[in-house]
């Protein structure tokens, strides 16, 4: 009975030190599946988002000034460098957070970073800007050049 007892306090005690040296190691950052990402055709995404304008939060994560310029219709604006301070203002449950930026970079890194922090109500709005306006879907503002002729870094 004694050796039982030792055997399952040590299997205990190996597994809880495995937790702990993980969780206080660079090893809680290495990924052993690759994270998996929810990706909407923008035209799929906009019927749902019409038919249930409940359902979602849009949001353009491009800096404001490009926002401006041209965005989808129905999306707030929330640029990235933002996300910090804006991810504690945003729902968890009840909605789905949709992800739009130009091309899709932008808004997947917004992704990760909100996966990170918990959030699992994401949609990330495949091919971003580029693809929505080339299903000739709703945009709000005159200068579409900036649609596709923006740098990732500048969306």
């Amino acid at each position: 009975m004694n050796s039982r007892i030792f055997f399952a306090a040590t299997v205990f005690a190996t597994v809880i030190a495995t937790a702990v040296a993980i969780y206080f190691t660079p090893l809680r950052h290495v990924t052993f599946i690759s994270p998996t990402m929810h990706e909407m055709d923008p035209k799929v995404f906009y019927e749902d988002f019409k038919a249930n304008p409940d359902k979602y939060i849009l949001i353009d994560v491009r800096s404001e000034n490009i926002y401006q310029s041209a965005h989808a219709e129905g999306a707030i604006n929330v640029p990235i460098e933002n996300f910090f301070d804006e991810h504690y203002t945003l729902p968890r449950s009840g909605k789905q957070i949709a992800l739009i930026c130009t091309t899709g970079r932008l808004a997947a890194i917004a992704y990760g970073y909100m996966q990170n922090w918990g959030f699992r109500n994401l949609v990330h709005i495949q091919g971003g800007m580029v693809n929505w306006a080339a299903e000739g879907l709703p945009i709000v503002g005159k200068n579409i050049s900036q649609i596709g002729g923006a740098a990732d870094e500048h969306q």
